[in-house]
């Protein structure tokens, strides 16, 4: 399975660089310019339809016609026009070409990795291909780019819905994409000091997490070991959460020291009530 991994690589940088040889540089320049107006285009649309709907499938559909119109446009554009330039079409042109399709190649093979990377498996198969490997270490980059610009990029929203799974093999569904970057600062369960988010790290296979260290206790998490990422993350205060199943420790990031959330919650005033908690676990 790695080796069809390196080959699917290899058949997509392959195809990418023979077909803009073949057409020249005049028209892989132009296949720059749609890629780029179907990227902006597609997750243009998608967020629009995802907060009008507030369903992802509405949003994803919009997504691909949105990015399907642009890549189909700008071809039929240029055949109205009869564009065909000699001097794409020369030695040097051509070179040019297969250097664009390098990079489109590179590209396509960016997005379907992380992809086929998450489920049944690829998931194994992924982080043991040799060529997977850099695109994977560089799969982060798009996280502090959906951060910076605050973008809610589909792929990027797989993690676990409830704080029971996390850590736990399964397939995540898609939720709405936490910004990690913004919790930096968040108040830490267990000490009450203020994390510092460490940023985005591959954990299994191509599976990225966010990582937060309190700078006074040393606790790492995801971001649900602080008040406001537990919040966040799973719509709930971490104090109720604890009261029901009992001290709490990170799935991904784990710290092997479970712990009661300490004092009041900053988001929303709740905390632990000890005694009810040790007259519940004591009851017959």
């Amino acid at each position: 399975m790695p080796l069809l991994i390196d080959g699917l690589i290899v058949l997509i940088i392959g195809l990418g660089v023979y077909a803009e040889m073949r057409r020249g540089l005049f028209f892989a320049l132009f296949d720059v310019l749609r890629l780029a107006a179907a990227i902006v285009l597609g997750f243009a649309a998608y967020s629009a339809f995802h907060r009008l709907f507030h369903s992802y499938a509405a949003g994803l559909i919009a997504l691909g016609v949105a990015a399907l119109t642009a890549v189909m446009v700008v071809p039929i554009v240029l055949k109205l026009l009869k564009a065909d330039p000699a001097w794409g079409r020369t030695f040097v042109g051509r070179l040019g070409a297969g250097l664009i399709g390098i990079a489109i190649g590179f590209v396509t093979v960016s997005a379907f990795l992380p992809v086929i990377g998450r489920a049944g498996r690829g998931r194994e198969a992924v982080p043991r291909s040799t060529l997977a490997q850099p695109f994977i270490d560089a799969a982060s980059v798009l996280y502090y780019v959906a951060d910076a610009f605050n973008l809610d990029f589909p792929v990027l929203n797989t993690r676990a819905i409830r704080f029971e799974y996390e850590g736990h093999e399964g397939e995540p569904a898609l939720v709405e994409r936490v910004n990690y970057s913004r919790l930096n600062g968040a108040v830490c369960i267990e000490c009450g000091a203020r994390v510092h988010f460490d940023g985005y790290f591959n954990r299994i296979g191509a599976s990225i997490s966010p990582r937060f260290t309190c700078p006074n206790c040393g606790r790492t998490s995801d971001g649900c070991q602080t008040f406001a990422g537990f919040h966040r993350m799973y719509g709930l205060c971490p104090c109720d959460v604890s009261q029901a199943l009992g001290p709490i420790d990170c799935g991904v990031w784990p710290n092997d020291r479970p712990v009661y959330p300490r004092g009041v919650c900053p988001v929303c005033g709740r905390s632990v009530n000890l005694r009810q908690r040790q007259a519940a676990s004591s009851a017959p």
